[in-house]
């Protein structure tokens, strides 16, 4: 499966933040992408995600059937749900057992956090619920948007690891600020200013 971005461009009315975006991913490397606030990195994955509709260019290769996850910024849980439902709610056949475990590679070992709510946790356990629940879902591509915000260095190797583990087979658009998570991903690493090609810029 390869996801091809062409030409693609957006503003905010007369703020442009999209500028000819060309780049693609698929299921045989992930792509990490890097580059400082304020460059587009968001707008764009919402742009793939189909959450916004680009003024002009193309997005190629996917179609109404392709299954999506998307981790965004935010955890975006269901306040009023349990972790545990939190997460069966994208795969409703997920067992106990199995969200234990996923829960578990991301440093998440007390079994009682299935039963918990969304505002009985940290911010950092929230974040790794709302992992497990990007990593759970049976999508055909992946995008994420700094998963790894709030997390000790332990837990952001774990959660590394278990990105790599769960996505593999699968494109997968991360968007991060650290490099080392290209390379501890064995990712293609590129950058804002690379896959920007308006002809404008100074």
């Amino acid at each position: 499966m390869n996801i091809e971005i062409q030409n693609l461009c957006f503003s905010y009315g007369d703020q442009k933040v999209l500028r000819f975006i060309n780049f693609s991913f698929d299921e045989t490397r992930p792509v990490v992408l890097l580059g400082p606030s304020g460059m587009g990195k968001t707008t764009l994955l919402r742009a793939i995600a189909g959450l916004i509709t680009p003024q002009s260019g193309k997005i190629l290769g996917l179609t109404d059937k392709t299954r999506l996850s998307v981790m965004f910024q935010e955890d975006r849980l269901f306040p009023q749900m349990n972790v545990y439902k939190n997460l069966k709610i994208v795969r409703p056949e997920l067992s106990r057992q199995e969200a234990a475990r996923l829960l578990a590679e991301l440093n998440l070992t007390d079994p009682q956090i299935l039963d918990q709510l969304p505002r009985a946790l940290s911010g950092g356990m929230r974040r790794r619920v709302a992992l497990a629940r990007t990593l759970v879902f049976k999508a055909d591509a992946v995008l994420m948007d700094e998963p790894f915000q709030g997390l000790d260095s332990k837990t952001h190797a774990m959660a590394l690891a278990a990105v790599k583990k769960h996505t593999r087979g699968r494109p997968l658009l991360l968007i991060s600020h650290d490099p080392e998570d290209g390379r501890a991903l064995e990712a293609r690493i590129v950058t804002m200013e690379e896959i920007t090609h308006d002809e404008t810029r100074n």
